[in-house]
Parts: C-alpha cells; sequence; structure tokens
C-alpha cells in the first residue's frame, strides 16, 4: 500500500512539473506577443508621418505593424499567402476591397522592412558564448588546415593556405664545424667540411 502511494505521489509530481514547464511557456509566449505589439504600435507612431497621402491609411497601418511583429517574432518579413481572415469577407470583394488588401500588403512590406532597420532582425537569436562559438567555427576547418589556423582565425572551408617553403641556407644560419676543413679543389680557394660519405 505504501509503496503504491509513492508511486502515485511520484507521478503527481512528475505531471505537475511538465505542467508547470508548459504553463511557463505559455506565460513566455503572451509576454512576447504582448511585447512585439507594443514595440510595433511605437513604431508605427515613429515612422507614420512618411505615410501620409495614403488611400487606406487604417489598412496600411495595420499592415505595418504585422510585418514589424513578423519581425520581432524571428520571421523573415516575407508577405503571407493570404491577407488576414478580416479580409476574406463579401465586403472586401470589389475594387475598394482589392485596395485595402493590397494596401494591408504594403503596410506588411514597409514594417518588415522598418524593423530590420530598427535592428530588430535578431531579436529571436539566443547569442552564444565565445568559447561555443570557436569550437564551432573550428569545426568548419577542413583537417588539412586545421593545424596550419591561427587561434581565433579559423581557415575558410574550401580554402588551402600557402606554407611559406623555406630559402636557401645563409651564411649566417650555418652551424659552425668543429672538425678539420678538407681542401677541395675549389678555383676560388674556398675550405668546405668534409661530407660524411667523404671521411676517411
Amino acid at each position: 500500500m505504501i509503496k503504491k502511494l509513492s508511486l502515485a505521489g511520484l507521478a503527481l509530481m512528475l505531471f505537475s512539473a511538465a505542467g508547470c514547464n508548459s504553463c511557463s511557456d505559455m506565460c513566455l509566449e503572451q509576454e512576447m506577443t504582448c511585447r512585439n505589439h507594443v514595440l510595433a504600435m511605437k513604431a508605427w507612431g515613429t515612422w507614420s508621418w512618411c505615410y501620409d497621402e495614403l488611400d487606406y491609411p487604417r489598412d496600411f497601418a495595420s499592415g505595418f505593424r504585422a510585418g514589424y511583429e513578423n519581425i520581432l517574432a524571428g520571421g523573415k518579413g516575407c508577405q503571407p499567402t493570404l491577407p488576414p481572415r478580416l479580409y476574406w469577407k463579401p465586403c472586401y470583394q470589389n475594387p475598394q476591397g482589392q485596395g485595402k488588401i493590397q494596401s494591408w500588403f504594403d503596410g506588411y512590406s514597409h514594417g518588415a522592412l522598418a524593423a530590420q532597420q530598427d535592428g530588430y532582425s535578431n531579436l529571436q537569436t539566443i547569442p552564444l558564448s565565445s568559447a561555443a562559438r570557436q569550437n564551432l567555427l573550428n569545426s568548419k576547418i577542413p583537417a588539412s588546415n586545421a593545424c596550419f589556423a591561427e587561434p581565433g582565425e579559423p581557415t575558410a572551408p574550401g580554402q588551402d593556405e600557402l606554407l611559406e617553403m623555406p630559402g636557401p641556407a645563409r651564411d649566417e644560419d650555418v652551424q659552425p664545424h668543429d672538425g678539420p676543413l678538407i681542401e677541395h679543389d675549389d678555383p676560388a680557394g674556398t675550405e668546405l667540411a668534409p661530407r660524411p660519405y667523404e671521411e676517411k
């Protein structure tokens, strides 16, 4: 009996934890939606002076806010295939209604562009730590070039680095020889160090 009660309590705790996470996610989603709506309203108040002479200003403003909110939510700002369901009504199935729908689409594009110009295109991107970003960049380096990459400057994929080949030895690079020198038939009369296979 006690074992069954313990299992039931454990199951209840697990379900409640899952429910708490679900509620937390819903609260965060609502918070971001509210924030995006407020920012879009403020943006329209800032940018509306650019669109004083419009045939359908209310529809344009509605589309502007929708496009702005799309960028804030992590979208690309592309126009949707269909307008909101509001514009599906029979009262919009006439030339004036078609003009309002087109004005909404125009406002959507302008709102998305305004959000990008305001610097909100990466608002939903969670930044990585510098160590994780460096590991990600290093994983893209080809294996043949990985050992030659400088720290913090990974090689671009598909590009081979040019290695500096050693040039001819200079006088200051030649190590002194302690053994006896053998004279060779050299017109200049220079004495050269013996080669290993020439030693007697």
